[in-house]
């Protein structure tokens, strides 16, 4: 990826606008004084992070910094034609908050982007002294294990420059739907080169800091949103892909979504038997079972509020089944990794199993175009990045199979000239935001298993299985910071000095819109949605449950992330049923507004999807691109709707059909079909993915 130079001095404006957001607090309560954000680097990492970003980002936040430095522009939006950085603190803080409150979206945009940026930078920065955020709730990364022993065939090769290597498939990506693919057709006998743009990770080695883990093993280091920033998007970057980094929940589409992909998109099977068997041995790959599903503080708040109001386990909400083996709580840094091999990511599984079965495995490669002739895909053009410079090579395939993940698959095709109209439609991303809820004892969220307690009673409310479910998402303290609402200076470290005490609930919808991806000047992925009045309706209604279950877990405090924020309880006794009424009253009343309110997504999928009409689908039910024969697609862009659960064993198990199908157009014999299942491990138990609520 191409890294345009840095800025050399951070502007004026930017300095001055993170030391107004953060410009350090006294020491309170046993916590240690905290400096002004410049102190800590954080206009000059926001200042680096900018040369990186896509360009038309990078002149957003320039034309930011002109205008809040600008006399003319800011005597006809204050009636005062002075400089921001000449203000007075407190001038500057009443500035950020009348951009926070705005009626214009523009200027709510760019609050959020430059707070959240800020946010980020200081509180997971880690300078020689560490950070003094931290000690005051007693955070600490965990310590680098030794290097874990992986089988000695996976290890990746390196191209030679201008090289030009014959297979019989090449897959682009190595995640969940790569992995999957690349074992089968390797186990077939097929010959099968993997192109992962993601850097090597030897021996699991990964990084034992949250600033180092987005920025080594996340898509653009952990900062892709959509166009107009509304929705911040989490995307794996490393081999194994989204598996590596994933909260490890292990779920079965629900059963309105399958009936959608066998009749609007084309699979046949998708809704019946043939498709639980691909489910099922892709759990075996895994070792899905619950063994490891301990439930942390965080997951307890949620699990003990479904008790106190009779909700029933295994219909209501269950502990979720967890690709994990082995885990025993040891650093609960799962979103950055494992360095023990208790994951049993795609990485660790059928990406072992494809090189083992003879694959080669080229990292740091990015698959720059896919050649296609006469309607026929004949293989791809791609670059190693090694030591000594690029590495031009390119490879000679059969068949072509693209699994780089529902942002960058789509974003290929369009490099390589196969513009249909369905590549980059239908782009689902399961919008999520959360609710906070204090306690009157730690949490410390980002300790132990991230995501083991699920609710499910919520989401058939909504026709389609559109409604709400609920889990709960670690929160390092940059993460943390990155959503606490900002509402003044004093008030906001007010907040983040609290959130060694607070669970951290999420709230998903299966979405009902849907946005597209297409590709700016420099061929990175440009994200474009925008919630339907119907998933904003389905996020507030998971939001007033999710404050009810709180509550009676015994939450002192509720706080929503809008902006402003709403809060009950004054954090000294439990909230009580009036007080949470009203704030459910409120949090209905303010509804979800765009660039008022955190959202996220970490499952982008469906941009490439699969159906029969070429004008609205990207590729044939098998997973064939429309248009162009030898051309696959084999990860989630491939959904032809969401599947109304965490998506990585929908994926798999579409990638288990897909092989099939790629398999039966190379020729395959019929015994590659049950070759991989039947030589898998059995894993911790027979726990299926299908038990537990009904999906």
């Amino acid at each position: 990826m191409e890294v345009r130079s840095a800025i050399e001095a951070p502007p004026p404006a930017l300095s001055a606008l993170v030391d107004a957001l953060l410009p350090g607090a006294a020491a309170r309560d046993g916590a240690p004084a905290l400096p002004p954000a410049r102190e800590l680097g954080v206009d000059r990492d926001f200042a680096s992070l900018l040369a990186s970003l896509p360009a038309g980002q990078r002149a957003e936040f320039a034309s930011l910094f002109r205008a809040v430095e600008s006399r003319a522009i800011n005597f006809l939006l204050s009636g005062r034609p002075q400089r921001f950085s000449a203000l007075s603190d407190g001038e500057r803080e009443a500035y950020l908050r009348r951009w926070s409150e705005s009626r214009l979206a523009l200027k709510r945009k760019g609050f959020q982007a430059t707070k959240r940026l800020a946010a980020w930078f200081y509180f997971s920065a880690r300078p020689a002294g560490g950070n003094p955020f931290w000690p005051g709730i007693q955070y600490s990364p965990p310590p680098a294990p030794p290097p874990c022993e992986l089988p000695p065939a996976l290890r990746p090769a390196e191209p030679e420059p201008n090289e030009e290597r014959r297979v019989d498939a090449c897959v682009v990506g190595s995640g969940a739907g790569g992995s999957v693919i690349a074992a089968r057709l390797a186990a077939a006998g097929y010959s099968v080169v993997v192109l992962e743009a993601g850097d090597w990770v030897p021996g699991l080695t990964y990084p034992r800091t949250e600033r180092e883990g987005f920025e080594r093993l996340y898509l653009s280091r952990g900062v892709v949103t959509t166009r107009d920033s509304a929705i911040a998007i989490l995307a794996g970057a490393t081999p194994g892909g989204g598996t590596a980094v994933n909260w490890m929940t292990c779920l079965p589409p629900v059963r309105e979504a399958r009936a959608e992909w066998a009749h609007e998109g084309g699979l046949e099977g998708a809704d019946g038997p043939a498709f639980d068997r691909a489910l099922d041995a892709v759990a075996r790959r895994l070792e899905v079972s619950r063994t490891d599903s301990d439930v942390n503080p965080s997951n307890d708040a949620l699990r003990a509020g479904c008790r106190a109001l009779g909700y029933v386990q295994g219909t209501d909400w269950d502990i979720i089944p967890r690709n994990a083996s082995g885990c025993e709580r040891r650093c609960g840094f799962c979103e950055f990794g494992c360095p023990y091999g208790a994951r049993r990511s795609g990485l660790t599984t059928f990406l072992s199993d494809a090189v083992a079965a003879g694959a080669r495995l080229y990292c740091s490669t990015r698959a720059e175009s896919v050649e296609v002739d006469g309607g026929r895909a004949t293989g791809v053009r791609a670059t190693f990045q090694g030591r000594d410079g690029p590495r031009p090579f390119t490879v000679r395939s059969r068949a072509v199979v693209l699994a780089g993940g529902a942002l960058q698959t789509p974003t290929l095709l369009q490099r390589s000239g196969v513009r249909s109209p369905g590549v980059g439609a239908g782009l689902r991303l399961d919008p999520t935001t959360a609710m906070v809820g204090e306690f009157p004892h730690p949490v410390r969220t980002w300790e132990g298993p991230p995501q083991t307690v699920g609710v499910y009673r919520f989401q058939r409310a909504n026709p389609g299985a559109h409604g709400p479910w609920i889990e709960v998402a670690p929160a390092h303290p940059g993460l943390a910071a990155l959503a606490t609402p900002w509402a003044g200076a004093a008030d906001y470290y007010r907040l983040v000095r609290r959130v060694d005490r607070v669970a951290t609930p999420i709230v998903l919808v299966r979405d009902a819109g849907e946005g597209r991806v297409t590709s700016d000047v420099d061929g990175r992925p440009v994200i474009d949605y925008e919630l339907t009045n119907t998933d904003r309706a389905n996020l507030v209604e998971g939001l007033v449950q999710t404050a009810r279950i709180l509550a009676a877990a015994g939450a002192t405090r509720l706080l929503s992330l809008h902006t402003p924020y709403l809060e009950a309880g004054d954090g000294t006794r439990a909230v009580t049923s009036a007080e949470t009424e009203r704030f459910i009253g409120e949090v209905e009343r303010r509804g979800v507004r765009t660039h008022s309110f955190a959202l996220f997504s970490a499952h982008p999928m469906g941009s490439a999807r699969a159906g029969t009409d070429p004008r609205r689908s990207a590729a044939r039910p098998t997973g064939e691109v429309h248009g162009v024969d030898g051309l696959w697609i084999g990860d989630g862009s491939l959904l032809p709707s969401a599947p109304g659960a965490n998506p990585m064993l929908s994926i798999m198990a579409l990638a288990w059909r897909t092989a099939d199908a790629v398999i039966a157009r190379l020729g395959g014999s019929a015994h590659a079909a049950s070759h991989v299942a039947a030589e898998s491990p059995a894993g911790a138990g027979p726990t299926p993915p299908l038990s537990g609520p009904p999906r």
